[in-house]
């Protein structure tokens, strides 16, 4: 009788095994070193630092960047290859000159690679796309790219750049001007945000100098079609808008201020949440 419950026991014990690793395997996905389903879901972490990353290049801080940076980071881009620290910080040294950057995240999936005998590599695979617009003498550049980057231990270990798509767009000065007298809000800031800017509500703001109410901001925007909107304590507070109010535009589930530039121009000011004067 105890022999056989000991083979019992023994089968069992190699079931729950053979079934614990059929579970693993079914966590696993994609393709890699002639195998399938070699790539677990990696850390939120390493999506955080990633994020931080292009936060710190938006900043231009240079030894932000660095501190985040592997001894022997290797990073492939279009148009140069850079090898470890001492090339990044001469690139960033001729690169980093006016601070006109913005990065919009679209997406991004941390990887964490499998090997042949079931052991994890250390390093998370963030694949991700995002844009990047930077202003230039001659106007707006927009960058539509794809990144691969390996992060192991907290840092940078490598990156490779795709960039699909670079527009250059002219661009005019346009003022935006809203009046918040009429508006039972408190608040501390208020900012423009929209297509021009990759809808950064922290990084266009207005100010009010005399006092008036009425809050004001010149900056640069793209010759073409404007969407925008007016917010208070970086998003905290936002427009809203029905759709087919007559200043907008709606586009699927967002409906936002609408305006064409085609030269150097000054937005009439509106009331907060509205598309008419305050007056």
């Amino acid at each position: 009788m105890k022999k056989h419950l000991l083979v019992f026991v023994v089968a069992a014990l190699s079931f729950i095994e053979v079934m614990g690793q059929e579970a693993q395997k079914k966590d696993l996905v994609g393709y890699g070193g002639g195998r399938y389903e070699v790539f677990k879901t990696g850390g939120q972490e390493s999506i955080d630092l990633w994020f931080k990353w292009m936060e710190l290049h938006v900043k231009e801080d240079t030894e932000g960047i660095l501190a985040l940076a592997h001894d022997d980071i290797v990073i492939e881009a279009p148009e140069a290859t850079l090898n470890g620290k001492a090339e990044l910080k001469e690139w960033m040294s001729t690169t980093f000159t006016n601070g006109d950057l913005t990065v919009e995240h679209r997406w991004a999936v941390p990887l964490r690679f499998v090997n042949d005998d079931g052991s994890v590599n250390p390093g998370d695979w963030i694949v991700n796309d995002y844009v990047v617009n930077y202003k230039t003498n001659d106007g707006l550049t927009i960058d539509d790219s794809e990144a691969n980057v390996y992060i192991v231990e907290g840092k940078v270990r490598y990156m490779k750049i795709f960039t699909f798509k670079k527009e250059n767009r002219q661009t005019k000065k346009v003022t935006f001007s809203v009046d918040l007298n009429n508006s039972d809000e408190v608040f501390s800031s208020v900012s423009v945000f929209g297509s021009f800017n990759n809808w950064c509500a922290s990084c266009d703001y207005l100010t009010d100098l005399d006092n008036d109410g009425v809050y004001t901001g010149t900056f640069d925007v793209a010759v073409g079609e404007l969407q925008y909107k007016f917010t208070l304590d970086k998003q905290k507070v936002e427009e809203q808008f029905e759709a087919g109010a007559e200043c907008c535009k709606t586009i699927g589930d967002y409906t936002n201020r609408v305006a064409t530039i085609t030269e150097d121009s000054e937005l009439a000011a509106v009331c907060f949440n509205s598309c008419t004067s305050c007056k």
